[in-house]
Formats: C-alpha cells, sequence, structure tokens
C-alpha cells in the first residue's frame, strides 16, 4: 500500500467514526490557515480593500482574528472579490444617484459603508440583528470617515422601510430568508419606487427565488444573478501562498446550495 492511499484510508476512517472531532479539526486548521494568510497580505498591504468596488475601504484591526476572519470572509472582501457576481450589479447601481441606501443585513459593514463612499451624498441606514456586528459596523464607519452619514439599527421591520423606502432609494438586503415576509410592496408601497439588490436565501424557503421577484415583476426590471467559482490566479497577492491557501483565501465558506441574486429596477425610476 502507498504512503498516499493509506492517508486516504486512514482520513475516510477517521472522518466516518469521528465525524465530530473531525470537523473541529478541519474548522482550527481552517482558521490558522486564514490567520497566516490574512498576516501575510496585512503586512504588506494594510487592511484595505484592494480591489473591486469598494477599493480603498479601511477595515478595522477586529477582524483580523481567526473567527471573524472566518466568520465574516473577511479575505475576499479585502482581496475584492467578494460576492464578484455582484459587481456587474454594482456597476450598474453606482451610474445612478441616490438619495438613502438601506441596507438589511448589514453584517460589519461591507455594503453599508462601502456604498456610504461610493455615494457620498447619500444617507445609509445600515439594519443587523446581531449587536457584534453592528459595533463592528459602527467603527468601520468612523474608521472611514462617513459615521455621520450611516445610521445603524436592530431590526429592519415593513414599518422601518415604509418610512424609507420611496424614490431615491436603493434597497440592499441579505436577511437570511426574512426578504419574504419584509418585501411586501402590496403593504409597503414605497418598494414600488426603489431599487433593490436581493440576495434570495430559497435554502430557507425553496418559494423565495419566485414568490419575491414575481412581487415585482410588474413595477420592476427583473435580473437575476448566479453564483459562480472563484479563479485565485486573477489576483496577485495570492501568487506567494500554494494552491490550497489561494482556494481557501477566495472562498466564501457557502456550504449550502449556490446562491443567487436578484436585481430589481424600478421601471417609474429611470435614470440616465
Amino acid at each position: 500500500m502507498t504512503t498516499t492511499s493509506f492517508a486516504s484510508k486512514l482520513k475516510a476512517f477517521l472522518e466516518g467514526s469521528f465525524p465530530r472531532a473531525s470537523d473541529a479539526l478541519r474548522l482550527g486548521w481552517c482558521k490558522r490557515e486564514l490567520h497566516y494568510i490574512a498576516k501575510a497580505i496585512v503586512a504588506q498591504h494594510g487592511l484595505i480593500v484592494q480591489s473591486g468596488p469598494f477599493q480603498g475601504m479601511q477595515y478595522v484591526p477586529e477582524m483580523l482574528s481567526p473567527e471573524r476572519l472566518l466568520q465574516h470572509t473577511v479575505l475576499p472582501k479585502i482581496l475584492g472579490c467578494y460576492e464578484a457576481e455582484l459587481h456587474s450589479v454594482l456597476n450598474r447601481v453606482l451610474e445612478r444617484d441616490y438619495e438613502r441606501i438601506v441596507n438589511i443585513g448589514c453584517s460589519e459593514g461591507y455594503y453599508a459603508v462601502g456604498l456610504s463612499l461610493r455615494f457620498p451624498g447619500a444617507r445609509i441606514l445600515a439594519f443587523d440583528l446581531d449587536p457584534g456586528a453592528r459595533e463592528l459596523c459602527e467603527e468601520m464607519a468612523r474608521l472611514n470617515g462617513v459615521a455621520d452619514r450611516v445610521t445603524i439599527r436592530g431590526e429592519c421591520t415593513r414599518e422601518h422601510l415604509q418610512g424609507l423606502a420611496g424614490a431615491g432609494t436603493l434597497v440592499v438586503c441579505d436577511c437570511e430568508g426574512c426578504e419574504l415576509a419584509l418585501l411586501r410592496p402590496d403593504l409597503v408601497p414605497g418598494l414600488a419606487h426603489c431599487d433593490l439588490i436581493v440576495e434570495l436565501h430559497d435554502c430557507v424557503d425553496p418559494s423565495i427565488s419566485k414568490v419575491v421577484p414575481a412581487r415585482f415583476s410588474e413595477t420592476h426590471g427583473v435580473t437575476f444573478v448566479s453564483n459562480s467559482d472563484r479563479d485565485p490566479s486573477v489576483y496577485p497577492l495570492l501568487q506567494r501562498f500554494n494552491s490550497y491557501q489561494r482556494r481557501l483565501a477566495v472562498s466564501e465558506f457557502n456550504w449550502g446550495p449556490p446562491r443567487s441574486w436578484v436585481l430589481l429596477c424600478a421601471k417609474n425610476n429611470v435614470q440616465t
């Protein structure tokens, strides 16, 4: 028996016999590798987004902990490949002019703070259920000099949207399935005049990708966006690392079904 085949059989045995311990070992190894990669990149380039629509945005040092590197997919954001499927969508909305941006599920502030930098005349309302995420978003806003325009709150309700939705508003929504109950233009009429970027969580309810876009089909242009693979070789910052580390660096750790999004552009709010 070769060394390689023995190692493969041993790995299969351990994973089958001790699944929890094997998962914990893999997770621990993943965190250590991410921390190593992140420290090497930050030592040379700083904790700054290197490319993509939010190039130049600064990240707070707290994001360098192994747990947060994994939880908040920090490395893809620093590299500029996070949710790269949406870059063309973001380029479209960046051509428009918004007075207000509503970010539902803001996490540490990648979109809330990033969009505030790209729309210096807009006010940003950022919502997240997690108090820790809200604290990080507040720190990100201060670090990037936009705290005066970014308001951070907890749960976003239809009552909140009723007061915020309307012409001149962009809604960016990633709320883990709550979009089904929240994005109701029949109950929040102002949504008919907003532009929206929505992550569709069919993993929570398989009807979401059909029901939510259908609600806006008469008032909005509807563009679906599907998940795609990352090519680590296009990011020069990763050249020094081995192939496993490069793949790990661009991974967004989505263990469920492939993700999808929808861009909804209000027909009665067309801008040139």
